[in-house]
């Protein structure tokens, strides 16, 4: 149930604070979160660094959820009002990075998720940084690629 309520707050959140008017340009951001959390699950399922309880088939069903819910809305979010300058967008990432491993914290508190062999808190926090520095990579890269398209009116 935890899980449940964590991806309709996701999007209750998106609908409440996200910009819609960028949704193409923000889109394919968003598959690639989409995209990366199903890699780590992949990865989850095969070395067993991590494992979630809570839903029934808990292997699938939750990260399933995370993966459609919260990763996709928090790259729309981080990226809709991302800085030019990479030193501020370090900061943003180190920025959001807090309440995500907060939340990853909540929810191994809470006995939702477990750590499992060398896993820690301490490489989430790493890898959460690497993944945010990643969705600002790919974001910059495509939303070149969108404003060429809109000037030259390929979309609106």
């Amino acid at each position: 149930m935890y899980f449940v309520l964590v991806f309709a707050f996701c999007w209750l959140w998106f609908f409440i604070k996200a910009d819609k008017s960028r949704v193409r340009e923000l889109y394919p951001v968003c598959i690639f979160t989409s995209f990366l959390g199903l890699l780590t699950d992949l990865m989850m399922v095969h070395y067993q660094l991590w494992s979630y309880s809570g839903l029934p088939h808990a292997l699938y069903t939750i990260p399933l959820l995370l993966d459609f819910g919260i990763y996709p809305v928090v790259a729309y979010l981080f990226c809709q009002n991302l800085p030019e300058r990479w030193k501020q967008i370090l900061k943003r990432a180190v920025f959001w990075m807090i309440p995500a491993i907060l939340f990853e914290w909540l929810t191994m508190r809470l006995g939702n998720m477990q750590h499992h062999m060398w896993w820690s808190l301490w490489l989430s926090l790493l890898s959460d940084i690497v993944i945010y520095l990643s969705i600002a990579v790919v974001y910059r890269y495509y939303r070149s690629a969108y404003e060429q398209g809109r000037l030259k009116g390929e979309w609106a």
